[in-house]
């Protein structure tokens, strides 16, 4: 059985600070929770309130001689707040050589892992630890030792997070386990008393440093369904514009006087109405989307530049250079910019997706005024043309009126009788409508039969050309010169 002496798991647990969020689900519920297990003092519960920069003095329980430990809390950037607990044996004697089974008892029921609450970040796990003095030190051993203290302390595999990396730190072995979608990240570190009274100095910086690794972290996660929303929604109104450019030659096909009986004019047009008012909503989803990205590539590089700085601090307080912190510049050399690289590449790709989007808008735009455009001609022919033949009848009427003489006497016709005048005013009348108003209709086109349609078997529907932009081209220049008339009206 492996032993160790004297471990110590220090735990890092962020979230956003929101003044309308209640302690039910957060971090607080998750350090209440710690306390009241660990701690003699039931009746104390923790909250923000007060809370401030930078962490606050420890407060301190002791469970056993066995078990002891402390929180501190702190205020970051005005919009989040982190907690600090440490869980670990007493620097006595009887800690010595102790079997890494009794890890077991420092997380009882999975109490060391926060849940993955409302406006969470992110929770860091540094455990440390020192070795009897017979035992060896070789990375191998260390690895072993590393996994072991993991399996006992997360017994379910479930929740334990996979080896990530090793790296050394102070001239020892740290080991890294990692899981980015539960933004959870886990430290094993072999240490020394000189190591002990450095890790000291840095605490604020340290507790800092993981904060931001977490803002980041958190921004690329929270910019993933945002890029799958988007990629659905180009794919949507690519399929749009697709579907209405195969449609363009059955448009123009409808639009033909003779096939106009078979097309219902008023669906087809409330169709594209519909289509229409789903691309506003869509372009507006897709720009809000856009704006995410935007706003998530902006929180990785302004806390990547905060990382950094933590980084020269405590570079400065341990009188080292940047490449002594391997275990924590890795994330900031590797990590950090794979983040900015995808969402950039994201916004690269979805931006030009605006362009279909305004393309989708004004084609279907220009279908609808040049269909409203063909309803509103059809309208006014079909006045013009019986307002023409009405009036043409009532001439008539007038014409004839004055040479009605005798009353109508309703009763049997017999043979040799003649038609009543007034009767034969009437079908004059109708004679001069029908005549007039087909003379109108022929001249303005409205009526105009094609006769070739009577002696030819109906060709295929033409084919779109391979450049798909020509098609809707044309239709936007259509719907331009549509409007143009009625605008001079």
């Amino acid at each position: 059985m492996l032993k160790i002496d004297h471990p110590q798991i220090y735990i890092y647990s962020y979230q956003l600070s929101r003044e309308s969020k209640t302690e039910v689900k957060s971090i607080w519920t998750w350090a209440n929770n710690i306390w009241q297990h660990f701690s003699h003092e039931k009746e104390l519960i923790f909250s923000p309130a007060n809370l401030g920069y930078p962490l606050t003095q420890a407060k301190k329980f002791s469970h056993s001689n066995k078990i002891e430990g402390s929180f501190k809390f702190c205020r970051l950037d005005d919009d989040s707040e982190g907690i600090l607990a440490r869980i670990g044996s007493p620097e006595t004697d009887e800690n010595k050589d102790i079997d890494i089974a009794a890890l077991k008892d420092f997380n009882v029921n999975n109490l060391m892992l926060a849940d993955s609450y409302e406006d969470w970040l992110g929770q860091t796990i540094f455990i440390t630890y020192k070795l009897p003095t017979y035992q060896p030190r070789t990375k191998k051993y260390l690895r072993q030792v590393a996994d072991e203290c993991l399996k006992n302390l997360f017994p379910e595999a479930s929740v334990r997070p996979p080896f990530y990396r090793d790296s050394e730190l102070l001239g020892l072995p740290i080991f890294e386990y990692s899981s980015l979608k539960r933004q959870l990240q886990v430290f094993v570190y072999l240490v020394d008393d000189e190591i002990e009274e450095k890790l000291e100095q840095i605490v604020q910086p340290l507790f800092e440093l993981f904060y931001y690794r977490h803002k980041i972290t958190t921004a690329f996660l929270d910019s993933r369904p945002i890029s799958d929303l988007l990629k659905g929604l180009r794919a949507i109104i690519e399929g749009i514009i697709a579907s209405l450019e195969t449609k363009i030659p059955e448009f123009e096909s409808n639009n033909d006087v003779a096939s106009q009986e078979k097309v219902n004019k008023d669906e087809y047009l409330t169709s594209l109405k519909r289509t229409h008012k789903q691309l506003l909503q869509d372009s507006l989803v897709y720009q809000r989307g856009l704006e995410f990205l935007e706003n998530s590539n902006n929180t990785i590089n302004i806390h990547d530049y905060n990382y950094q700085e933590k980084l020269a601090q405590i570079c400065d307080k341990w009188q080292a250079s940047t490449e002594d912190l391997t275990t924590f510049k890795f994330f900031i050399d590797k990590n950090s910019p794979y983040f900015q690289r995808q969402i950039q590449g994201d916004l690269g790709y979805f931006k030009h997706g605006t362009d279909l989007i305004k393309i989708a808008v004004d084609l279907v735009a220009g279908i609808v005024d040049i269909e409203q455009a063909e309803i509103d001609r059809s309208l006014e022919r079909t006045i013009q043309i019986l307002g023409t033949g009405l009036g043409a009848g009532g001439l008539v009427v007038s014409a004839v009126a004055n040479y009605v003489e005798r009353d109508i006497v309703f009763r049997i016709p017999q043979n040799g009788d003649r038609i009543h005048p007034a009767v034969a005013s009437l079908l004059w009348s109708l004679l001069a409508v029908i005549l007039v108003s087909g003379l109108v209709g022929w001249i303005n086109g409205a009526w105009k039969i094609n006769l070739d349609r009577w002696f030819r078997r109906k060709s295929e529907p033409r084919r779109l050309p391979d450049s798909q932009s020509s098609p809707v081209n044309d239709m936007l220049q259509e719907a331009a010169e549509v409007r143009s008339p009625t605008e001079q009206e």
